[in-house]
């Protein structure tokens, strides 16, 4: 059932969009003072060491982050993301990449928190033993999907729920799009952000099906393909954003059309409100 272990993809394409959109989140509700909470249901490891003999096997990070750490005058969204990795990295190697908790806690201020939630038996240690001399990161060994339901509503009222499964197996895209209809009726002002890969099999448009013929309203979704698809298993990277905040789709959208002119050449982003 566990098979899935994020330390082959740490770093990668994927990540890259996944976590600026995170950042960029995050940073929206910094601006307000008061205290926010954010849900990781997918939490993962916490931190990744691309040295590992995981990562060295595929070498996802060369065409992810890496490619992003030289750049000069980067928009500000980038620079943010990019400050999140040199936090994680005092030295000069630039070795390890932060997951979604590492970068959620890097944005949590004194009151706020994060809840991180992981059900993989080798991950959940690696996630306590980065995390325990945290007093905002809380780690949960729980289902994912029954902890997206059973950890909302928030006692700070507002906040994130990032959703970043595996999708190991395919009905798993229509489960979590009737899970998500669940916890919204908990919670509704929640932002939601899942995350989807674009395969060959396109089972994703039954989870954008499902959420488009519900009730859910202010949400949006951004496909980012920074690479030609051909003989590629992963083609494209997919984020849908409930209660998306104002402006940030401008935001995001200008972002990604400048690391396509100037990082990724061949790169296609396409986004639009649902």
């Amino acid at each position: 059932m566990f098979s899935y272990i994020h330390r082959y993809h740490a770093g990668s394409f994927s990540d890259v969009h996944k976590h600026l959109v995170l950042t960029a989140i995050l940073l929206q509700l910094q601006k307000k003072e008061t205290p926010f909470c954010v849900l990781d249901t997918h939490a993962g490891e916490g931190f990744y060491d691309i040295h590992s003999p995981e990562s060295q096997k595929t070498t996802e990070f060369t065409l992810g982050f890496r490619k992003l750490l030289d750049l000069e005058n980067p928009p500000a969204l980038v620079k943010a993301y990019l400050e999140v990795i040199q936090a994680c990295n005092p030295g000069t190697s630039k070795h390890i990449y932060p997951g979604s908790p590492g970068i959620i806690e890097h944005f949590l201020r004194s009151g706020d928190r994060a809840l991180c939630v992981e059900g993989h038996p080798q991950a959940i240690e690696q996630l306590r033993q980065n995390f325990k001399r945290s007093s905002s990161v809380h780690v949960h060994h729980r289902d994912s999907l029954e902890a997206l339901v059973g950890l909302v509503p928030f006692k700070e009222k507002r906040g994130l729920i990032f959703i970043d499964p595996s999708y190991e197996v395919k009905t798993e895209y229509k489960t979590l799009a009737k899970t998500l209809l669940t916890a919204y009726e908990k919670f509704p002002q929640g932002i939601y952000a899942i995350w989807y890969p674009l395969l060959e099999a396109n089972h994703h448009i039954d989870m954008l099906s499902v959420i488009q013929r519900s009730s859910l309203t202010k949400v949006w979704y951004c496909e980012w393909c920074p690479y030609p698809t051909e003989d590629k298993k992963i083609q494209g990277s997919g984020l849908v954003i409930v209660n998306m905040s104002w402006q940030m789709d401008k935001l995001l959208n200008e972002t990604f059309a400048w690391l396509n002119k100037n990082v990724f050449k061949q790169g296609t982003f396409k986004q639009g409100w649902m």
